[in-house]
């Protein structure tokens, strides 16, 4: 089997080049299968009909990423497909489901229906585009829905976490240690506590910062997206010892699974953190 040209806006071809376009950056906006083959494979000959019927059938809400893995085989590599015919399945950038080896038709309608949005991923949706009331509202309708759904509850307890602290902690508690979740736990401490980023700044610049402020700060400005000054300061807390010590470090690893280890600075972070701990 050779690569035909596509037969339908919905089914095409894609390379190691243009992946990150045609398939990551469009499954925010679709579902998207990722057909794994080689023109040797038998099974692949069976599979990539069926899914292209499939895909056919979803008008529009599920497209079809044809790769074959012997001219871009960095795709393969990348998500350890050993074996083909690999199937992808991806949502909202990540890689939700997989399956490898030919399946009938009825299995790939599964696979696929498990792919599209909820009726509460929808509401999320909804949310996302919308502010305010309606957001909340939206929110609220979602995890009405689905009471588990994580985007839910942790875009609800973001929306009013400065008003109302314990519900904020009560729809976030079931996602922790989640870095995000983890964000909102930190504004919530400080929505009760009245701290503010500036006064704890100042306490800091005026040298009477011990342990517990630098653990607050650090949490403070991790919560406000400001992550490198965050891991200064959560470094800074760990270096002192103390009570504080393993609060820090691990708020420390909860933002380094948020920047991931290719980041610039947990990169830096790392190697300090080791010489503080050992």
């Amino acid at each position: 089997m050779t690569s035909s040209p596509a037969t339908s806006p919905h089914v095409f071809d894609v390379d190691d080049a243009d992946f990150e376009a045609s398939v990551l950056a469009r499954s925010h906006e679709v579902v998207v299968l990722a057909d794994l083959w080689a023109s040797w494979c038998g099974p692949c000959r069976t599979l990539t009909p069926l899914l292209e019927e499939a895909v056919a059938r979803r008008d529009g809400d599920v497209v079809l990423a044809k790769v074959d893995v012997d001219a871009n085989p960095g795709i393969a590599s990348r998500y350890s497909a050993q074996s083909i015919p690999t199937v992808l399945g991806f949502r909202d950038g990540r890689l939700l489901q997989r399956f490898t080896g030919a399946r009938p038709a009825a299995e790939i309608e599964r696979f696929i229906d498990d792919l599209l949005p909820s009726e509460a991923d929808q509401a999320v949706a909804r949310a996302r585009a919308s502010s305010g009331a309606d957001a909340i509202a939206e929110l609220r309708h979602a995890l009405s829905l689905d009471p588990t759904h994580r985007e839910a509850a942790i875009g609800l307890a973001e929306s009013i976490v400065d008003d109302d602290p314990d519900e904020a902690e009560a729809l976030i508690r079931p996602h922790r240690p989640d870095p995000a979740a983890e964000a909102v736990a930190t504004r919530a401490q400080l929505a009760r506590s009245g701290a503010d980023l500036a006064s704890l700044e100042a306490t800091v610049a005026a040298g009477r910062a011990d342990g517990a402020t630098l653990l607050e700060l650090g949490r403070a400005l991790a919560a406000d997206g400001q992550h490198d000054a965050a891991l200064e300061r959560l470094l800074v807390a760990v270096e002192l010892g103390g009570d504080t010590r393993e609060p820090a470090r691990e708020q420390l690893v909860a933002l380094f699974g948020l920047l991931g280890d290719d980041h610039p600075a947990v990169l830096d972070a790392r190697p300090r953190l080791a010489r503080a701990l050992y």
